[in-house]
Order: C-alpha cells, then structure tokens, then sequence
C-alpha cells in the first residue's frame, strides 16, 4: 500500500500575503464601522464615559465643568488644551497644548534652564485666581496670580539672565493618586530641578467609590479607556452595555476617596521620585480655612495634614505650612480665603512668600538669586 505524498507547502511569502489579506480586511471593517457611527450617531463624550461616581460628575463633568475638561485615560480627565481666556466658575483661563494651564507652550528643557514643577489640585491651579464676573470677562485684576505663576515672575526678575520656567502641574478635583500616576508618565519629559506638591482636599473628601476603585492605573484599564477616548464605536459600546446594567441596591457607604495611609504613600512616593531624578522636593500642606463650617471634614483636614507633616519630617523633607491658610488661623484668617477651601488671590501671594523665604533658607535652587519680599 503506498501512501499519498503530502500536500505541497504554501511558501511563506504567500501566507504573509494571505495573512495581511485578512488583517487589512479586519481593519477596513473596524474602519467602516467606526465611519459609519461617527456619521450617523450622537457624539459620545469619554469624559462622560471615564467619570462615573456623583461627586467626580459634579466637579467635573456636568453641564457647567466640561467646558473646560476632557476625556483622559490615564488619569480620566484633564484640562482641554488650547483654550484662550475661558470663564469657567468665576475663573479665566488659558491652557497650551501640553493641557496645562498657561498661556504659553511647554517647550523641550533646554540646557542650563531651571524648570519647576507645581504639582497639584485646585488650589495649586488657581481656582477663582483671578475672579472674574462671566457678564464682566474682561474686567477683571491681572496682577492677581496663583502661586505657581507669581513664584515664576518674582524668580524671573530676580534672575533676569536665567531661564526660569515654572509650570503648573495642576487640575482642579485631582487626588494624590492622580498625582502620582501623573508624575510617573511625565517626570522623564519634564525634567524638573525642584518639585513642589500639595494635595489634601479632594484626597479627604467622601466619595462612593475610592480612587483606586474608580481611576485603576493599570495597562489593561488604561489600554481600554484608550480605545474608548479614540473610537466612538468602543465608546457607544461601552454606553450601551452601561446601560444595561442592573443599579445596586445596597447601602453606599462613603469613605475618603484616598485613604489616609495612601495619601501618605503617595505623596512619599511622589517626593521620592523627584529625588531620584534629582530634583529638590519641597511639600506644601493643603490649606482649609476652618472646622467651624463642616466639622467632620476638617477633622480629617486635620489629621491627614498632621501626617504628612510627621513622615516628611521623618523623612527629611521641606514641610510648608501656612497656619494663616489653616483651621489654627481662623476667624482671623477670612481675608486670605475666596471660601472654605481654597484661598484667594492675597491667599496666593502669601503662599509665594512663604516658598521664597523656604527656598532661601534650603537652598534648593542654589544657582538662582531668591528675591527677599516682605508680606
């Protein structure tokens, strides 16, 4: 009995063309697909899709907040960018490309230049710094600043032949868990020879869902909501299978959205990483202006600046505290306060002095001339 030969061997060049036949074909599918519901269906905003708890909703994404944020999957929203002198809640504001608010690029660090960091929520982005009337957008204090932007002008004119840049790494409704997961993506690229840090509010307030439930840091999470970000068809998808799902019936209980232990990790590990990139770390407690108004949350103020105080002295680490922007100043301390939380433009001049006079004393900037200014 002989037996048949064996079928001849398709060569290998012609499985690559069969392959790539399929995998093209695969693509102009998805392609037509996506075309399809970009043309016939509502625009489905990730913004909508990543923030999903209450509280998140209310800072950020209704009505009123998502004109100035946007979609993002790392860190599930961020500033929209190129935005020009934008009334937003009693604030005016411009970003730049990079989605950060400032009113020029962020170039590539050149050589010899002096690059600070201000990383971030509200009160470090200057939240009603300056204030303006949204039926007066133009009238409004141009000399009022956030701290961020008085310390790069008070730095500058002090050190008029050095490049000084002062960025403002801040968004409004950011965690230190943000925080982090931000800085570990960009630190590389941002080069920073000092990194100032303030986190605090958000990190104590209550929430449905704590940050690391709600914004995981992960690839796969952060691979999908790249599809979501970038494809109306993942985002349609993912709005329809929302919608069929059954709403839990037990009983929330709100908890701070970073707890305080990883509040303090966080911001350990933040201030660890800008050292080991080399740059100085200074850390500026989150200011509250009293535990009269809503005591419960300025207990927790309370507690969580307290700790943070304690492991960056052990440590090591610059600790700025203003008792004038906390419970301890209070009722004394209104006029440096546009509310409860955060403080005004007089409020940001303090807060610039204070680093001023910190940085003369640590010497964290040892090339620059600190300019000596009297409150």
């Amino acid at each position: 009995m002989t037996t048949a030969p064996p079928p001849p061997r398709v060569p290998i060049k012609r499985r690559l063309i069969y392959a790539l036949i399929v995998y093209l074909s695969f693509l102009l599918i998805l392609a037509g697909i996506e075309i399809g519901i970009r043309l016939t269906m509502p625009h489905v905003s990730s913004l909508d899709l990543f923030v999903v708890t209450p509280q998140q909703k209310a800072q950020v994404a209704d009505s009123t907040h998502s004109t100035i944020f946007e979609g993002d999957p790392l860190l599930l929203w961020r500033l929209k960018p190129n935005l020009d002198h934008v009334v937003w809640d009693f604030t005016v504001l411009s970003t730049n490309a990079q989605h950060l608010r400032s009113d020029r690029p962020l170039q590539k660090k050149q050589a010899g230049a002096i690059r600070i960091l201000c990383l971030g929520d509200s009160v470090t982005f200057g939240y009603r710094v300056p204030t303006v009337w949204p039926d007066k957008p133009n009238d409004y204090d141009r000399q009022a600043l956030p701290y961020p932007m008085l310390l790069e002008k008070e730095l500058r004119a002090a050190n008029p032949n050095k490049e000084i840049e002062v960025v403002t790494m801040a968004v409004p409704g950011y965690t230190s868990h943000q925080g982090l997961a931000w800085l570990r993506r960009d630190i590389d690229s941002l080069q920073p020879d000092l990194l100032i840090i303030s986190f605090g509010w958000n990190d104590a307030s209550l929430s449905d869902v704590s940050d690391s439930e709600a914004i995981k840091t992960n690839w796969r999470a952060v691979t999908v909501r790249w599809l979501v970000d970038h494809s109306q068809a993942f985002a349609h998808a993912t709005h329809w299978l929302r919608a069929r799902q059954v709403p839990s019936t037990g009983v929330v209980r709100q908890a701070p959205r970073v707890s305080e232990q990883d509040y303090l990790n966080n911001m350990m590990a933040m201030a660890q990483l800008g050292k080991q990139k080399q740059a100085a770390v200074i850390i500026l407690a989150a200011p509250y202006r009293d535990k009269v108004t809503n005591a419960p949350e300025a207990a927790l103020m309370q507690r969580y600046r307290a700790g943070l105080r304690s492991i960056s002295s052990q440590n090591g680490l610059p600790f700025l505290e203003l008792p004038e922007l906390t419970e301890a100043g209070y009722p004394l301390n209104k006029g440096w306060f546009g509310e409860l939380i955060h403080p005004n433009d007089m409020g940001h001049k303090l807060i610039t002095l204070e680093l001023l006079k910190l940085l003369a004393q640590t010497h964290a900037l040892a090339d620059l001339k600190i300019p000596s200014l009297t409150s």
